[in-house]
């Protein structure tokens, strides 16, 4: 078997630090980078671009002689990856579980390790794979959005919120006719240039549209089955408290009594849909606002503070740089959070 190890530090190092294992050379057009499988291994090709929405997207078709795996590991970046595939089959595990998923021909893999963990894609051999997948960056995509991101429904919040990589994901399904058609478009393209790269921006957003469709159709389903329809709108009615009244300091009985639960039934449901405790989310929709008002870089730290409701400027910088990895000045100075790890 051929084992290629991929330990990135930058979204666009796949392409060029796998040409370098491959002892081969690469093309970069425009930011979109890519290379020929050389015919002593076997034949096709790997394309990969990476937008500034945070969202990556690599495409492969290729066959190997032998055995192949890639095992990719982002030591800085904490990766959301949708693989879809559209024929062929490989399978993907995480080298800390002993589980391997296979995928075959139409079918999708929603992966994200944990912190430091390795993904790894293996290959058959002498089998053509026609692979496409979606790479997110969950912090510089929570950047790019024009709202906060508590503002979300909780199945889009659990999953881009986990910057710090904390949980691991690992859902296989099949993917719908609409995605299918998009894939093909993708790949048959013969759009070149900056045509292209816009093109190829706007088709990773419509597959990523369809996939957070499916997200929210089988969460729904999920949880119908298990939380009683009244306390789901009690939880997102205490949700909706918290946004809207940031800046002061609410005890949990104080949201619970809001929303006409108790403070039991209340941790419960937040950790059912949210993933965290609540003080644990009104402490992320306080990160998440100031990250949005330190980006634009029309308020200082200290007016961030008072308008977060915190008392004390340090320790709202502790736990700024614990969740970001950055001090809050140093990202009013224009430092790139994603070029930082986290502590």
């Amino acid at each position: 078997m051929n084992v290629y190890r991929l330990e990135l530090n930058d979204v666009d190092d796949f392409v060029p630090e796998l040409a370098e294992q491959l002892e081969i050379g690469y093309q970069n057009e425009l930011g979109e980078f890519s290379l020929q499988i050389p015919a002593s291994l076997g034949n096709g090709h790997v394309y990969g671009i990476n937008f500034p929405n945070g969202i990556g997207l690599y495409t492969y078709k290729c066959s190997f002689k032998e055995k192949t795996q890639f095992r990719i590991c982002h030591p800085v970046v904490k990766p959301l990856r949708i693989l879809y595939l559209l024929s062929g089959e490989l399978t993907s595990q995480f080298h800390n579980s002993e589980h391997v998923q296979k995928l075959k021909h139409h079918q999708h893999l929603i992966a994200a390790p944990l912190d430091q963990e390795t993904h790894i894609i293996n290959f058959p051999a002498n089998t053509e794979v026609n692979l496409t997948y979606l790479e997110v960056d969950r912090l510089k995509f929570q950047q790019y959005l024009s709202f906060d991101l508590h503002e979300l429904e909780p199945v889009y919040y659990r999953i881009f919120n986990d910057v710090k990589a904390e949980r691991r994901i690992c859902q296989v399904g099949k993917f719908n006719m609409q995605t299918s058609e998009v894939l093909k478009k993708i790949k048959s393209s013969e759009l070149e240039g900056f045509p292209r790269v816009t093109y190829l921006g706007g088709k990773t957003l419509e597959i990523l549209s369809y996939m957070l469709y499916r997200f929210k159709k089988e969460d729904h389903e999920f949880f119908s089955n298990n939380i009683r329809e009244k306390d789901l709108e009690a939880i997102e009615k205490a949700a909706k408290h918290i946004e809207e009244n940031i800046a002061m300091a609410a005890t949990v009985h104080d949201v619970a009594k809001v929303a006409g639960v108790n403070t039991n039934k209340l941790q419960t449901g937040f950790q059912a849909l949210y993933g965290k405790t609540v003080n644990e989310y009104i402490r992320d929709v306080r990160l998440s606002k100031a990250l949005n008002m330190l980006s634009s870089g029309r308020k200082n730290v200290s007016e961030v503070v008072y308008e977060l409701g915190l008392s004390s400027r340090s320790y709202f910088s502790k736990i700024f740089k614990e969740k970001y990895g950055i001090s809050p000045r140093k990202l009013l100075n224009g430092a790139q959070i994603q070029e930082i790890p986290s502590d």
